[in-house]
Formats: structure tokens, sequence, C-alpha cells
């Protein structure tokens, strides 16, 4: 299907980011099929925003110019851009309309991908792959801890793993800097609710709204569109937004627990482990966990030997175990969403592997022979003795004595294509699903089992005869002379 889109850019401030935004437009919109109208929202500079705007537009086909009487913030413009200046043209019901922030900067062929995805059946909403828009960013998770999502580093990556990546996925809610819908749906649903003015939080309203309706929200993997971000906004945008947070979780409980749920399974593992298949930086990161390991010490002297020269070492260790000066040793458990290019296990646990399968897109299985552990062990009922079947298809297995040859394997997997080396990553990805879900859905009911389990005992405590009594001692005392 071939639809007409109407982009609404609406202007606030911050005139160099504005231009870069029209600039794209201008180079990447075709305006025989498409129009582009720029609203003024008076900012303290709309006089010199409305003179710059109107002479790079000016003489170009499909670029339109308003101005508001008087400032309506983000929400309001929006509203007053599709509902009373650009209503449609009346008999393209399949219309298309696209809200980009004005600090977005569109790249070669944003708009048919995304327009293609709309087209998906039952398709509300779509937005773009980003390098600054939360759960839509390529890379999202980093390796190299401190480092900077650039525009740069972002063209690089969603360059190479895009062709990858499927045409699009489900998401809970769309990302409002560049937010395609159909035209229909405003007309049915209308678009953004005043409540959330002059902004933040009012596109996922939207979307949750269409989305009780049976309508889906999707990201375009195909679409590059860059954000500065909060470059077009004014006011305290911090307040503003935990306010507006708080009402949607107040209409839609479930909404962070949706997202949460996103983040954890409902992504590919390509796009998860971005930064570690297009690496950049310092040197590979690679993380192990000794200790549950009897003899860590002579494991620590083998590890160093085979990866100490060229990796970057993280390791927690037994208590009075030492380190290399050039290891990195911490204490904290394992975080899964923070990234490392090597998983080194050693005798792992289920727990272990289901960690690792969301940290490292590279593993090496250690197995120091304790898998023939008796019945009595905590790691014989753990599950411990199954696991090497689990990891072999996916890992380097060796004994410690191997060492050497693991780091060989692991710098062919790092320098092969990277076709191949995503297909292992997915298969991995939905071999490990199960095992991830098993235990996220046993940690969820762990904590509502803990809720549960207080709520009795605060339950048990009031309708105590000590806790009666403490609270008459209380309401007497109250009335005594000199107590207020």
């Amino acid at each position: 299907m071939t639809r007409t889109t109407l982009v609404v850019v609406p202007v606030y401030g911050d005139l160099e980011s504005l231009l870069r935004c029209v600039d794209g437009l201008v180079e990447h919109l075709d305006t025989d099929r498409h129009r582009v109208l720029l609203v003024n929202d008076c900012g303290p500079d709309a006089d010199t925003i409305e003179r710059a705007l109107l002479d790079r537009t000016a003489g170009l086909r499909g670029f339109r110019y308003e101005r508001n009487d008087h400032n309506l913030g983000f929400v309001g413009t929006c509203n007053r851009a599709v509902t009373e200046l650009d209503t449609g043209s009346g008999h393209d019901a399949d219309e298309a309309v696209l809200l980009l922030n004005s600090d977005a900067v569109p790249t070669a062929g944003f708009l048919d991908a995304m327009l293609a995805v709309l087209d998906e059946d039952r398709t509300g909403v779509v937005t773009a792959r980003s390098d600054n828009a939360t759960i839509a960013s390529i890379p999202y998770r980093l390796t190299n801890r401190g480092a900077a999502r650039t525009e740069e580093r972002t063209r690089a990556v969603w360059s190479a793993i895009a062709p990858l990546l499927p045409a699009s996925q489900v998401l809970p809610v769309a990302m409002g800097f560049c937010f395609l819908t159909r035209r229909e749906l405003v007309s049915e649903h209308g678009l953004f609710d005043e409540a959330f003015a002059p902004g933040y939080g009012e596109e996922n309203d939207y979307c949750l709204r269409i989305a009780a309706h049976g309508w889906l929200a999707k990201i375009a993997n195909h679409a590059l569109v860059l954000h500065a971000g909060g470059k077009s906004f004014s006011g305290n945008r911090n307040a503003l937004r935990a306010a507006h947070q708080r009402e949607l979780e107040r209409r839609w409980p479930f909404l962070p627990d949706a997202v949460a749920a996103y983040q954890r399974h409902g992504t590919t593992a390509t796009e998860r482990f971005a930064d570690v298949l297009v690496p950049a930086g310092p040197a590979a990161r690679l993380a192990v966990d000794l200790r549950h390991v009897a003899d860590a010490d002579a494991l620590v002297r083998r590890i160093d030997a085979a990866f100490g020269d060229g990796f970057a070492l993280e390791a927690r260790l037994p208590s009075g175990t030492s380190a290399p000066d050039s290891w990195t040793v911490t204490s904290d458990e394992p975080d899964p969403d923070d990234l490392v290019t090597v998983q080194l296990l050693v005798d792992p646990s289920p727990a272990d592997l289901v960690t690792a399968n969301r940290r490292a897109a590279h593993w090496v299985l250690v197995d120091t022979g304790a898998a023939d552990v008796p019945w009595s062990s905590a790691q014989y009922r753990a599950g411990s003795a199954r696991v090497a079947d689990l990891v072999q298809p996916f890992a380097e297995v060796v004994t410690p004595d191997e060492l050497d040859s693991a780091r060989e394997g692991v710098e062919n997997s790092m320098l092969a294509p990277l076709d191949g080396t995503s297909a292992a990553l997915e298969r991995r990805w939905a071999a490990f699903l199960p095992l991830d879900l098993a235990a996220a859905q046993a940690s969820a009911v762990s904590s509502s089992d803990e809720v549960t389990r207080l709520r009795r005992e605060l339950d048990d405590l009031r309708a105590s005869r000590s806790f009666r009594t403490g609270q008459a001692i209380a309401k007497v005392a109250s009335r005594l002379p000199g107590r207020r």
C-alpha cells in the first residue's frame, strides 16, 4: 500500500537542531508523496526561528509553516496540527501521520521502512531506531561502562546489524520522538490527552488506548532517526516526567512490568549484543566467577596465562584469593544487563547460565571434573551435573589445562562473519529462553509470596491482643494532661 503522510514538526527552540531536522527532511523525504507541517509554538526565540525556517524552506515543495497564537506545548501543538491545521485530504482514508521532534534527524529510507511496518496487520503506531530513544536505541546495552552512545557509533552499529534484524517487533509502547500512526485512528480515538500537557507520557497513553481496541505498537528496525533528546522542550523536565509517569501507571498499572518483560525476553539476541557484535574501543571484557571453586588460585594463574594479555578481566573470587593487578576484582553480584564479550563459566549451575545467556556473547565452559558430585551436595541439587550437555553446542568446552585452546576458539568466534555469529546467538537465545522465563516466573512468584507473607503477618499483628492493648493505651495517653 502506498500511503501519503503528513509530517508534523512542533517547533519551540534550539534552532541548530531544528535546522538539522529540516535539512534531513529535505534530503530524505519524497515531497511528491508526503508533506511537512512546521508549527511554531511561540518559544522565547519565536521570531528568529520563524525567519530562519521561512528562509530555509522558501520555494520547497511540500513544506508548510504555521505559528500558534500563543504557546500550547507539545501536546497542544500536535493536536492542533493534526485536527485543525491539516485534517487530511478527505478522500485518502489510508493517510499516515508522523509526529517528529524538532531535534530528530531523519536518515535515508526512514519513512518507507516505517510505512511498510504500519501496513502490517493491526499495526497502529510505529517508531524508528535511534541513538537516543530508550529501548529503541542502538546499541541499547553497552559493554564499555561510561561510554557515550554517539551518533557515529549508532550509525555504525545500526548499519551492520539492521539487515540481520526482522523488519519489525512488537513494543509495549512506541517512542514519541518519531511517532507514526494512522489518520483513521486519530479520527476514531483522538490524538493526545491534554492531561499530559505540555508533554511526556502522551504517546504512551495513546498507544495503550488504541491497544485496548486491538492495535499494536511496533518498532521499524530498518528505519534510523537520530535524536538529540530534550532540546525541543523547556521547563522542569524531571518533575513533569515523574508526575506524568505516575498518571500513566495509575491508568495502566501493568505498564512498568510490560516494559521490563520486553527488555528481558522481547528483544532479539542480535540487538541485545549489538555493542559486542560490532566492537569498538578498549579491550574486550571477560568475566569469571570463581567463588565456588575449590582451588581458585591455580585457576586464576591458568586464566591469566591464557587471557590476561588482550582481554579486560573481571573476576569474583573466594575470600583470600588474589588476582593479578591488571584484573578488576569485585564482590558485586553479576548484573545481567552489564554486557561483556566473554563469560568464562566454571562448573556452572543452571542459574549461572541464565545470567550468562543475558550477559555474554561468547562462552567458555571450564570443566574441572567436579561434575561427579555426591547426591548430597548443593551442586547436584542445583542440577549442575547436567549443565555441560546444555552448554556444549554454544561454548568452548575445555579442562583447566586447555584454556589456551579456548582462547583461540573465542578469538575465531569474535572474528567470524557477523551473520553467522548473529545466527548462533539467536539459536542460543531460543534454547535458553524457557530456562530464563522459568527463572523470571519463579522470581516473580517468590516476590509475590513474600508480599503475601508480610501482609499476613501484619494482619495477624493487628488482630493480636497486644496490638489492640497498645492502641488503647495510646488513646488514653493522648488525653493525659500535658500531652498533645
